[in-house]
């Protein structure tokens, strides 16, 4: 490799080797997935340089890396772990176009040449089968939305004709039939893991015309989520139809039925039209398989595949295509200004106060010195880790226990903010955490000690400083003056000083390129900036210039505290009452405010009318308190104090990004002046546009932020922009390795003059990234400390594979009670000819039948949650549908509403949950509440402290006592964990008949007025016609005075209607329920209407 000669600028390294590349190049890690020579291949085939036009899809389209992995996983399957930004996306996308590709490349020509068969579509119909435009039928699973659409592009990028392209599969994509019949044509389909499983219980999605599944983010999946449940649906439906007694003969291909396949092709699972079907499995976060016990043996057990294939960054492949042409980097490190340095010890010595206090106040948890240090809190989530560890006892803790926790957020996030924020924005940040603090019943202790009053008082200096004159016998009381600051971001300079650079590199580089005859244009620069709010600071700066916009700020910041002091200098009198330091303040605003707009401006023409504290919360700050406070309900069973302290930092945030917004709303309204065409804000079209920033000369500037280029946006990005710079104005390492990419890639697209030798490229025909870093920060540090996560993970999952013992074939991947469901050991549905298990105890061998009723009815919005996976291990049967009235139909008796801690307080807040009581009360004998305990967390609903010695009605425990007198029938079951359910479903269903699919669905769903009404015409079933009651009037009867729930059911046994109860006299009624009630109801009825 090239090594750049250093600039001498101070604060400045540069060298030319990959910033990601973690280690030495002589310390490779063992690999053990990979043999020798099949590895060695791979290295050769990598520098050979092939027309990309004469070669197959997959070798033009990928890095040598992924080609090798594509190869690999699709001789086998299995879960294939690649490091962060190395194309995860871009393996799920070959896989995709291979699978639904019917050319000779394809899928379907490779089994056709291998098996001597017409196509692998399993058990679907042959004449289709032949068809050879008939792709197999492919499921995705766990794609987010934003990576469904980058797929998509990606695979348009490709030239993928649009008939070829994956289908997606939502809730709007029709009703089942409809879904039903796009599976019949095969292909690839995106789709959702709850529309997938209630297809394939319903049957819509037959498991024998599947020919496989491409799983993405395996590491999310675990034994009780829904791509687990799905996976194992399909892995045992796919082994009873192959290998069941009776079932071999219903399927058309398999295994056992291909004359002399070798032994190559029969041991894989993918290259053979096997009826086990295939499941690739794709991730790139090392990092959470290794975060538990044995995790990633879970991990591989749930998804059902045996191997593991592990591509870390310096895997010998990957360094080798990665590292032919690295990009020309520049690590600018940008030192802290030295009030910022200061600053940013304040809050580490407020965090070491905090742990100090909070290791005092847990003395019965051990906690490892490793946890509560100092580093973690800067680079990790170091709040929400211990929270966890403090979960099983929150409800115990005390109070300030409880604010330590979450003034360790607030300071993590602190930390973050100082290098992000200007310095006004940074003071309006802290300032209004001690506003919001002040307020709380338990205000936060940082910010009482003497690190938060230094943390305060160097976030003034940085924006203003008063200075007294010493005195002198002429003016023995000088007056103090304010000297403005208006210290900038110290990167603001610094890409000011990269931008000149450039200029100045671009003519040298253009020559270069006007010698290999390509055309020059202007240079573009990329600069990727953490989110839209840097986005916006950056962009005002490069347009506005640092004096103008962080004196507008200024301004800003003026009239939000000059305002309180000219209300208080009104109500007191005079300018007497307000203090100096407001005084000058006061002055400061006029002469800030000529600096910028004039001395003639007026401020009401300019700088817009008068900021008034408003005596309403806005609706922005009610909708944040709203949804902070149902997000948080229910958690950690947190009540009132919990939630206030949760807020204060959030919405202090949301205030400080809200005068952010309104700033740079400004900044764009002075910059248009008259010009009417122009807007004073961004339109919906823009924010899906690169922010282009004019031109400095020749140089097109093009800013993103990585919040915009999610789901691996990113080399699409690359690939259109065509940077031929790049500024990383915040590190990100899964961007740095799609810039090796991209810089591999235009390497291998370069065309060089005649006789010129590609291992002898210049600098000036390399990609450029100049990497902008803070210097001992918190910055470096997190960056740092990603790459060391991620290598540490390869490392112990390197060597977990090595001491993993040999996976034999995956065995029943069923459990005692499935199996009994299914009928027996290998049977199916209808029964089986040997039972799983015999009792020799119940008289001569002789087995009783299963008697045990496993049908329940589950709505299809439930399959989001984990327990109907749990009740189908446990050997129920479930049936999906659309239930109007409750969550789960046990029997004809039984029906529950299930609903978690969170879902409870959010139904008693929305009046939801009384309707639903309501519904199950009227139709169902049995109604049940379920109230599922989050297993990980403490078997409580409120803490004790909580409950206080007055009844209040906003109290759950009321609501709930509330919620009992209303519905005497509803019965409420408490459940620790979904298994604790499992085993309360199989109780309630001893004795009982099986629920009615079909009448349950109706139920609640044909209400008519008539219905309502009780004047249903329909012939029905005699002693239910005579024990119907109409809701309606039963509901208007005891609304009438005198009528209460005891002797209510008296009149309705005795009377047909409301009217024969007005046609009773005042004795039949005083008989019927009492002189008092008697005579208050006969009263009402017969009263006058003048």
């Amino acid at each position: 490799m090239a090594t750049a000669v250093a600039s001498g600028r101070r604060g400045r390294k540069r060298r030319a080797v990959s910033s990601t590349r973690t280690g030495n190049d002589d310390e490779h890690l063992p690999q053990q997935q990979h043999d020798g020579d099949v590895q060695q291949q791979q290295r050769v085939d990598v520098h050979v340089d092939v027309d990309s036009s004469q070669q197959p899809m997959i070798q033009a389209k990928l890095p040598a890396y992924l080609s090798h992995a594509f190869a690999e996983l699709y001789e086998e399957d299995g879960l294939v772990v690649l490091g962060r930004g190395l194309g995860t996306l871009s393996l799920l996308a070959t896989f995709v176009r291979f699978y639904a590709d019917p050319s000779p490349d394809g899928h379907a020509a490779l089994v056709r040449e291998e098996t001597g068969t017409s196509t692998s579509s399993g058990g679907r119909d042959p004449s289709s089968a032949s068809d050879p435009l008939t792709p197999p039928l492919v499921f995705v699973l766990g794609l987010k939305d934003s990576e469904r659409k980058a797929l998509i592009s990606t695979l348009v990028d490709w030239g993928t004709p649009p008939e070829l392209l994956p289908t997606e599969v939502t809730n709007e994509s029709g009703q089942g039939k409809d879904r039903e019949t796009m599976y019949r044509r095969g292909g690839v389909f995106l789709i959702t893991s709850r529309i997938l499983i209630v297809d394939l219980l319903t049957q819509i999605a037959n498991p024998r015309d599947i020919e496989g599944i491409l799983v993405a983010h395996a590491e999310h999946v675990t034994e009780q989520s829904t791509d687990a449940f799905i996976l194992r649906i399909y892995r045992s439906q796919k082994r009873m139809l192959s290998g069941g007694s009776g079932a071999s003969s219903t399927v058309s291909t398999g295994t056992a039925g291909i004359p002399d396949a070798t032994d190559a092709v029969a041991r894989t699972s993918s290259l053979s039209p096997s009826a086990h079907g295939f499941v690739k499995a794709f991730t790139d976060n090392p990092d959470a398989l290794m975060a538990g016990f044995a995790r990633v043996d879970k991990i591989l057990k749930s998804i059902h595949v045996r191997r593991l294939y592990l591509y870390p960054r310096f895997h010998d492949v990957v360094a080798s295509e990665l590292e032919r042409c690295p990009p020309y980097v520049d690590e600018l490190h940008q030192q802290l200004t030295p009030a910022m340095k200061e600053i940013q010890n304040a809050i580490a010595a407020a965090v070491q106060v905090c742990i100090r206090e909070l290791k005092k106040s847990t003395t019965l948890i051990e906690w490892s010195t490793s946890d509560l240090t100092l580093e973690n809190c800067v680079t990790t989530n170091f709040d929400m880790a211990i929270s966890r560890q403090l979960e099983h006892d929150w409800h115990k803790l005390s109070p300030q226990t409880k604010q330590l926790v979450n003034d360790l957020r607030t300071l993590r996030t602190l930390f973050q903010y100082l290098i992000q924020y200007d310095c006004i924005s940074f003071y309006k940040l802290i300032t209004n955490i001690k506003t919001a603090s002040y307020g709380a019943r338990n205000p936060s202790m940082w910010i009482l000690d003497a690190s938060g009053d230094i943390i305060f008082r160097k976030a003034r200096e940085r924006i203003y400083k008063i200075t007294r004159p010493k005195p002198t016998p002429r003016v023995p009381n000088p007056l103090s003056r304010l000297k403005p600051i208006l210290e900038e971001n110290p990167k603001w300079r610094l890409l000011s000083q990269v931008l000149t650079e450039i200029r100045n590199d671009w003519p040298e580089r253009r020559n270069a390129r006007l010698k290999r005859e390509e055309t020059s244009g202007g240079a573009r620069i990329l600069i990727m900036v953490k989110d839209e709010r840097t986005l916006d600071s950056v962009r005002a700066y490069l347009i506005e210039g640092k004096e103008r916009i962080m004196t507008l700020r200024w301004v800003r910041y003026l009239e939000q505290i000059n305002d309180r002091s000219r209300a208080v200098a009104k109500n007191a009198g005079g300018s007497s009452a307000i203090s100096e330091e407001s005084r000058l303040l006061l002055e400061e605003e006029g002469r800030a405010r000529n600096f910028l707009f004039g001395p003639e401006a007026d401020r009401s023409e300019n700088a817009g009318a008068k900021r008034r504290q408003p005596v309403f919360v806005p609706e922005w700050k009610r909708k944040k308190r709203r949804i902070a406070t149902e997000k948080g309900r229910g958690e950690r069973t947190m009540q009132a104090d919990d939630l206030q302290r949760r807020a204060v930092l959030d919405e202090a945030l949301e205030e400080t990004e809200q005068d952010l917004v309104e700033g740079s709303y400004t900044v764009a309204t002075i910059d248009q002046g008259d010009n009417e065409s122009s807007s004073d804000t961004y339109s919906d079209e823009e924010d899906e546009l690169p922010y282009k920033v004019g031109s400095l000369d020749e140089l097109r500037i093009i800013i993103r932020s990585y919040s915009s280029i999610e789901g691996e946006k990113a080399n699409l990005m690359l690939d259109e922009i065509k940077p031929d710079y790049c500024v990383l104005y915040d590190a990100e390492p899964a961007f740095v390795r799609s810039l090796e990419m991209y810089a591999s890639k235009r390497f291998a697209g370069l065309s060089l003059p005649p006789g010129e030798n590609r291992s002898n490229i210049s600098k000036h025909d390399r990609l450029r990234v100049f990497f902008m870093l803070f210097e001992a920060s918190s910055e470096e540090k997190n960056f740092l400390k990603a790459l060391e996560r991620e290598k540490n993970s390869f490392a112990r999952l390197i060597q977990h594979k090595k001491s993993m013992p040999v996976p034999l074939n995956i065995v029943e991947t069923t459990t005692q009670e499935m199996q009994l469901a299914m009928g027996g050991a290998g049977g199916s549905y209808a029964g089986g000819t040997l039972p799983l298990s015999m009792d020799t105890r119940t008289g001569r061998g002789k087995q009783t039948a299963d008697k045990q009723r496993r049908e329940i009815a589950v709505d299809v919005r439930e399959f989001r949650s984990a327990l109907p996976s749990i009740l189908h291990q446990g050997g129920m049967r479930l049936a999906p549908a659309t239930l109007t009235v409750g969550d789960f139909v046990l029997s004809n008796v039984h029906c529950v509403e299930r609903k978690s801690i969170s879902d409870l307080f959010g139904s008693f807040a929305s009046g939801r949950l009384y309707t639903q009581a309501e519904a199950m009360s009227k139709h169902y004998k049995c109604p049940i509440l379920l109230i599922e305990f989050d297993p990980g967390k403490s078997f409580c609903l409120q803490s004790g402290s909580e409950i206080g010695a007055d009844i209040r009605t906003d109290a759950v425990c009321s609501k709930m006592s509330l919620l009992s007198l209303h519905f005497p029938k509803l019965r409420i079951l408490w459940s620790r964990s979904p298994h604790e359910t499992l085993k309360m479903f199989k109780a309630l269903k001893v004795d009982h008949d099986e629920p009615d699919i079909n009448k349950a669905i109706e139920i609640g769903s044909n209400e008519s007025l008539d219905a309502l009404l009780g004047m249903d015409t329909t012939q029905g079933d005699e002693e239910e016609e005579e024990n119907e009651i109409n809701e309606a009037a039963r509901d208007m009867l005891l609304r009438l005075p005198g009528v209460t729930v005891q002797n209510a059911r008296q009149i309705m046994n005795s009377c047909d209607s409301i009217a024969d109860v007005a046609e009773m006299s005042r004795e039949d009624l005083k008989r019927l329920i009492g002189p008092l009630s008697g005579q208050k109801l006969f009263s009402f009825l017969r009263q006058s209407n003048k």
